[in-house]
């Protein structure tokens, strides 16, 4: 088979309207033009019609494929021309027919499939109708796609985190995240239109389990199957009407958006005719493909296809289509998640670098693996420890624990969110080099929770050893106990002391509302990141009353007042008050992930005074612990479900 320019030129001599002429090899590369001029074309361009003369009932000819790799013609007779739809945007109106089109209408995987009027390339199929009786399309005029090759590349800052920093140590992650991700895919492209148009791309996974492949359709509508072509078996080039697919999850587990070229002339390909992900400059692996069939469908028709090659780089994704370039290179990301259990499973993948839907195929990934291992009904125990490589800042490792009938979307709802803060964060652009996350799993629920503490004696001294007392409750199970010890700092004040016992969860969103400091660096967003503590964390947070300041990330504790005075009033601000100090931070490793927060008040009793107490009483301000206590706990209600680290 045959995929060279010449077919596409043969398909035009044999049409009976316009003959097209043979074209001259171009003897240098074109300049560059200016931003919203018309395209500087190589002379192997096919010759266009503008819209000016298209006119309705005219006939021509569109080309996709069918079945295999092979383009084929259909009919195409234009209804009308949709003038201004929207500022400069028009759009041509077209009824198709042949190859089936009467009964199936227009297939998902249509998109950017080139039509011929007078022998001329006229644009790109880009939406329909579902439910209509009729195949009617819009197309997208070439001259508006072929000003996608004069834009260049370019930095475009990301969305804002999904969970904000303050959030993800609070613990308030929850798996609408994912769902809320995962429709941030659909394409945004309406047109201006009514009664339901949408574009023809078709969404294709495989290695996705049932419930990620339900949430994937749930966001994006459509989505079949796909697999990979045979090496050999698909062209390596891509010319007008031939198939092509932007790939975005690669390896065990696939995500790509199937479509058709459109042009191509030079180095460059035009396709699909609308958006894909409607990010304007990217870099997205562009890739060939076949097509299996056309599955015929009451709804909305799609093409089922696998995979080729990559050959190129998508480098524009814009409202009136995509431009990529053959030969350019869209770097991905390697990601291993291994599954331990019952059945080991490790699953490798490389993940497109956009920053805006790689953290979400992250999360999808882990998910997937847990469904490909069969770990994700019923109630079970997950614990989670990914590392993540980043450029420049060498390496991020996080632990949590999960349980329950949702551990698995939860888990990879935490790692999309983890992932997204990193690349997404408002201070510093993030390179992710790796992601290697590992998974194992029990098949109930693990955790304990904390009922209630207390201390060996309330009455202390700086620097005593102090023995605790905790009462857990086991899932299903009988309440035991457990006890560790805590040694006092020799610098405490005088006064009431509080001590937060609890999950490394619970107590890491105490301390950030006792001590709230909102990072201005990203070198202290990460620091934040790395002091993140797993359910399987027995945690103590030692508390007094001590008026302080959060500045600029830092937190700066039993300041004098004088000192607190001078920031207050510095013309910059940015310094919030501070009523208590946390003066120790104890860290127990668990057999079992923890649930709750529970407050131990102590009295510190001094031999001498510290300098600034009065005689040894007890200091004016106490600290909120209780407050605090019952907030954490309040917010975790139903998280000690979720399990350990």
């Amino acid at each position: 088979m045959k995929h060279s320019k010449m077919f596409v030129l043969a398909l035009l001599a044999a049409a009976p309207l316009l003959a097209v002429p043979q074209a001259e090899t171009p003897s240098a590369a074109p300049k560059a033009a200016p931003a919203n001029a018309p395209a500087v074309l190589p002379g192997g361009a096919l010759p266009t019609i503008p819209l000016s003369e298209i006119q309705r009932g005219q006939r021509g000819y569109g080309l996709s494929v069918f079945a295999g790799t092979e383009p084929e013609r259909f009919d195409v007779e234009v209804i009308g021309v949709m003038r201004n739809v929207s500022p400069d945007v028009s759009y041509i109106l077209a009824r198709l027919t042949g190859k089936g089109l009467e009964t199936s209408g227009v297939a998902g995987g249509m998109s950017g499939s080139p039509v011929f009027l007078d022998g001329r390339l006229a644009g790109a199929v880009a939406f329909s109708w579902p439910f209509t009786n009729e195949a009617i399309a819009g197309i997208t005029p070439i001259e508006s796609m072929r000003e996608l090759s004069n834009l260049k590349p370019m930095a475009v800052p990301p969305p804002p985190p999904p969970v904000p920093l303050a959030d993800l140590m609070a613990g308030k992650v929850t798996q609408q995240v994912l769902a809320d991700q995962l429709a941030r895919l659909q394409a945004r492209f309406t047109g201006g239109f009514a009664n339901g148009a949408s574009s023809t791309v078709q969404w294709s996974a495989s290695g996705f389990g049932e419930k990620s492949q339900g949430l994937l359709r749930q966001a994006l509508g459509t989505l079949s199957s796909s697999g990979k072509a045979a090496p050999g078996t698909v062209p390596s080039t891509l010319e007008p009407g031939q198939a092509v697919a932007m790939l975005l999850v690669d390896g065990d587990f696939q995500l790509a958006a199937y479509g058709t070229v459109t042009d191509h002339y030079g180095d460059h390909v035009l396709a699909f005719g609308h958006p894909v992900l409607a990010l304007g400059p990217l870099r997205v692996p562009m890739a060939t493909s076949e097509v299996i069939m056309v599955l015929s469908n009451q709804n909305s028709s799609f093409k089922i296809s696998n995979v080729g090659e990559i050959v190129g780089a998508f480098e524009q994704d814009r409202k009136m289509g995509t431009h990529g370039r053959i030969g350019a290179v869209a770097p991905m990301i390697p990601m291993t998640v291994s599954i331990q259990g019952e059945r080991p499973r490790e699953f490798k993948m490389r993940l497109a670098e956009v920053p805006e839907f790689m953290p979400l195929m992250a999360g999808s990934s882990v998910l997937a693996g847990l469904e490909s291992a069969a770990y994700t009904t019923g109630p079970q125990s997950l614990d989670l420890a990914a590392r993540v490589r980043l450029r420049g800042h060498g390496d991020l490792e996080i632990r949590q624990s999960f349980d329950g009938e949702n551990a698995g979307t939860e888990a990879s709802a935490y790692l999309l969110s983890i992932v997204a803060y990193l690349v997404q964060n408002p201070m510093e652009r993030v390179g992710v080099e790796s992601i290697d996350v590992d998974v194992t799993h029990v098949t109930q629920p693990q955790f304990a929770r904390l009922v209630g503490a207390n201390a060996s004696r309330t009455v202390v001294r700086p620097g005593d050893r102090v023995a605790l007392n905790l009462d857990l409750a086991a899932w299903r199970g009988d309440r035991f106990r457990r006890s560790m010890t805590v040694d006092l700092p020799e610098d405490l004040p005088a006064g009431r002391y509080s001590l937060l016992v609890g999950d490394g969860a619970s107590v890491d969103a105490a301390r950030l509302a006792l001590e709230p400091a909102e990072p201005v660096t990203f070198a202290q967003a990460l620091e934040v990141l790395r002091s993140f503590h797993s359910r399987r964390d027995l945690m103590v947070l030692g508390v007094y009353g001590g008026a302080g300041l959060s500045v600029a990330g830092e937190v700066m504790p039993r300041l004098p007042g004088s000192v607190r005075s001078l920031w207050t009033a510095a013309p910059s601000g940015g310094a919030t008050a501070l009523k208590s100090a946390v003066a120790q931070v104890e860290r127990q490793a668990m057999d079992v992930p923890l649930q709750g927060l529970v407050r131990i008040d102590l009295e510190v009793r001094r031999k001498q005074p510290l300098a600034g107490e009065d005689g040894g009483k007890a200091p004016a301000e106490q600290p909120s612990a209780e407050g605090v206590a019952k907030g954490a706990s309040g917010e975790k209600g139903g998280s000690g479900e979720k399990g350990r680290s």
